[in-house]
């Protein structure tokens, strides 16, 4: 029978809520790309010429699915109960704040910000489809689910923090330094998704046939700066949507060197603390996100696929996140 003493109630429902707010980031990611196929019909064959990407974003702009309401109502419910569980957590957390190495101040930020990302989400009703509020609101539930992920990792008792040696340090700062680099790939990738730039380069590893093709760099990533909430995707041409893709690629390619390279070196000198299964389980989760990534590249923006590539990025972040929790020094309770 489970326990039915108050920190193992917290632990439950931080376990609870971390599934449900992972839940939110995975359907809202579906949710943002259902209506990619409204722009390409056809698949990947309408992605073939190089003037399909604008006529694509422009389509999506402009369309109204049908589809949406029931969409939108399962996404709200996820939303509510999430806000609902941060509400009891953050309550639980505060009654056992005496209890030593107990969570207080993160349950507490995620409440807040939970709500916070609601109350963006009203106040900006009317520009739900533009992509700088569908970036703010993916980004925002990333930060919640890993932010419950280090609450319950602090309270659960399987993965240990090892003894503090100077190689473990060492790998520690390589395991920050890790988390930035996903960080920063995340990012250009969900600026990718929420403008459709994916359909600008529908080969791998080239774009438009070509491996540098003309690009404009302000334009794609530095326009919204001016415009604020207002900037749209369908304002975007051709070679601002190829220099947002490229520079994902970029982010891409350099994380699946550091991180492919982390994860080995994990692999080579953590016997001696038992990390050897954190690098492999690294590298697994490396191979499925960049997996996926090209599958989504030359698929056209198939939704499956993209939604997957999403997941797996979450779960990667997930896994850099429990590394760095294993090799810091274990609290002192």
């Amino acid at each position: 029978m489970f326990s039915k003493s108050k920190p193992a109630r917290f632990f439950r429902l931080a376990c609870a809520a971390t599934f449900f707010a992972f839940a939110a980031v995975v359907f809202g990611a579906y949710v943002r790309q259902a209506d990619t196929a409204l722009g390409c019909p056809d698949g990947p064959a309408c992605a073939a010429k190089p003037v399909a990407p604008i006529v694509a974003m422009a389509a999506l702009g402009d369309h109204k699915n049908p589809q949406r309401p029931w969409q939108d109502m399962v996404e709200r419910y996820i939303a509510g109960a999430l806000g609902l569980m941060m509400i009891r957590l953050a309550v639980l957390g505060w009654q056992l704040r005496h209890r030593p190495g107990q969570q207080v101040v993160i349950p507490l930020a995620v409440l807040v910000l939970v709500f916070g990302l609601t109350a963006v989400s009203v106040f900006t009703m009317d520009l739900q489809t533009k992509p700088l509020v569908l970036t703010i609101k993916f980004l925002g539930g990333l930060l919640i689910v890993a932010l419950l992920w280090w609450v319950v990792l602090r309270q659960q008792r399987i993965f240990r923090s090892v003894t503090p040696t100077p190689m473990t340090r060492q790998l520690r700062w390589r395991a920050l330094f890790a988390l930035v680099i996903a960080l920063l790939a995340i990012v250009s990738g969900s600026w990718s998704t929420t403008n459709y730039a994916g359909l600008a380069c529908p080969d791998f590893p080239m774009c438009q046939g070509q491996y540098w093709p003309d690009a404009d760099f302000a334009g794609g990533l530095l326009r919204w700066q001016a415009e604020g909430l207002a900037f749209d995707r369908t304002e975007l041409d051709l070679a601002a949507a190829t220099a947002i893709q490229l520079t994902h690629r970029a982010g891409a390619l350099m994380a699946l060197l550091y991180l492919g390279w982390f994860a080995l070196r994990l692999l080579r000198v953590g016997i001696q603390e038992n990390l050897c299964r954190y690098g492999l389980l690294l590298l697994v989760m490396l191979s499925f996100a960049v997996a996926f990534g090209i599958m989504s590249a030359v698929g056209g923006l198939e939704l499956s696929v993209g939604v997957a590539h999403t997941a797996t990025a979450a779960l990667l972040f997930l896994t850099l996140v429990t590394i760095y929790h294993v090799l810091r020094a274990p609290s002192r309770s």
